[in-house]
């Protein structure tokens, strides 16, 4: 069993492990990062870090939507290693829809397949949770180009 984050995009309902999750904060205006990637929002500022902000309508590739009080950023860090094997945490906001709730989620609940409106690479796997198909995002493939871009 574990616990997962629950959001939406779109029409899907997304879930990430809370162990990655830091924060979920109300949509701020970013500053903008100079010849970013187009998905890339820009850095926003918690707890005096800065914190790079991933929309992911953009990065899915899904129709634009206006922001409401219901959209948020979910801030989550990611531990890497550079080649010299000096291991990082680099803090990431995800720019959801809206943030639903923890959840607790046992293996057993896996399902092979459901339709989704994002890119099947994106997708570490798919549980089924009150009858209906949960996306578990595979983060870490969200922002590999980006870290190649950096």
């Amino acid at each position: 069993m574990e616990n997962y984050l629950t959001f939406t995009v779109k029409d899907n309902s997304y879930a990430i492990n809370v162990s990655s999750v830091l924060e979920v904060l109300n949509l701020s205006t970013p500053t903008s990062i100079p010849c970013a990637l187009p998905y890339i929002e820009g850095l926003i500022y918690s707890r005096d870090q800065g914190i790079t902000v991933l929309n992911l309508r953009k990065r899915f590739n899904l129709e634009a939507h206006e922001a409401d009080k219901r959209t948020k950023i979910i801030v989550v860090e990611m531990h890497i290693v550079s080649d010299d094997n000096t291991d990082s945490i680099v803090l990431y906001g995800l720019v959801a829809d809206s943030v639903q709730d923890v959840i607790q989620i046992y293996e057993e609940e896996k399902i092979e397949d459901a339709q989704c409106s994002i890119p099947k690479e994106f997708i570490k796997s798919i549980l089924r949770y009150d009858d209906k198909p949960l996306f578990i995002l595979d983060f870490e493939k969200l922002f590999e180009e980006y870290q190649e871009w950096m």
